[in-house]
């Protein structure tokens, strides 16, 4: 795969109880207004790419994934009351060993512009050694 596809799109609003709850949650030290590093993933969860519609566009079986990795690039704030487009993109997929890799880029744009990219990799693991 030679150049990034997009996968899914989805937009919400960033709820001020959900950040509180997760501040919680994590036991976040306090950082003002801005959300936490990692709430992203709530984002995604709330705003329409659960896991088993992220395994489904994959096409992986979801008994089988692993989370290989996980990585975000800041570029500005996001505060509650933030409106997010998010569009999740393929960026590659290799098979080796039994095993599928799908890389996968989530650029999250606030007032059309980004404001967070995530990078993260899945991992299908099928056979007589899966999971």
């Amino acid at each position: 795969m030679k150049e990034k596809q997009e996968l899914y799109r989805y937009s919400c609003t960033v709820d001020e109880e959900k950040v509180f709850a997760f501040k919680q949650a994590v036991s976040a030290a306090d950082t003002g207004s801005e959300i936490p590093p990692t709430f992203l993933t709530v984002l995604d969860f709330h705003g329409g790419l659960s896991f088993q519609k992220l395994t489904e566009l994959l096409q992986f079986d979801p008994a089988c994934v692993l989370h290989g990795s996980q990585s975000y690039e800041y570029i500005k704030p996001i505060f509650p009351g933030d409106h997010i487009e998010a569009v999740v993109y393929i960026t590659g997929r290799t098979a080796k060993r039994g095993m599928t890799f799908a890389k996968l880029e989530t650029v999250y744009l606030k007032e059309n512009h980004p404001a967070v990219i995530s990078r993260s990799t899945l991992i299908e693991q099928k056979g007589a050694a899966h999971v």
